[in-house]
């Protein structure tokens, strides 16, 4: 099966797996990569038709998004070595804007911590106005 065949086949199981929220998580994404593997197409490649499927169909990505995610926080720890509130809530806006209101406000400060919390990030609390920001979290 060639590369745009899998494309096709890909818009097809985008639609089954995310047609009522049109977002597509981490487990859909791992179950749509399988089916290009079965069909002999590398992981990266699969990856790309993916990505790009995704994007042309209006749909989001959760490994897309989170890459995004961690990219920008990236940027914010190599200034100070952490993150503060106000590049947090940057992070949080960013992510909940790329998500296209797939995403709650919420789920998107959950997930902004876990990238940070995985990858060791500290964040920078103080004691006095929103003190305990990230812990609260």
């Amino acid at each position: 099966m060639d590369i745009e065949a899998v494309k096709k086949r890909f818009i097809e199981e985008v639609k089954l797996r995310a047609y009522e929220d049109r977002y597509v998580d981490r487990e859909e994404e791992k179950e749509i990569l399988k089916i290009a593997i079965q069909e002999g197409i590398g992981v990266d490649s699969a990856r790309l038709a993916l990505q790009q499927v995704c994007a042309q169909s209006d749909y989001v990505l959760e490994t897309t998004l989170d890459q995004k995610a961690k990219e920008l926080l990236e940027q914010f720890v190599k200034n100070d070595g952490q993150v503060d509130k106000k590049e947090f809530d940057d992070a949080v806006s960013m992510t909940y804007s790329a998500a296209k209101g797939r995403l709650s406000e919420v789920m998107c400060r959950k997930k902004i911590k876990q990238i940070m919390v995985t990858n060791s990030w500290g964040a920078r609390e103080g004691f006095l106005k929103g003190g305990r920001w990230f812990s609260d979290i």
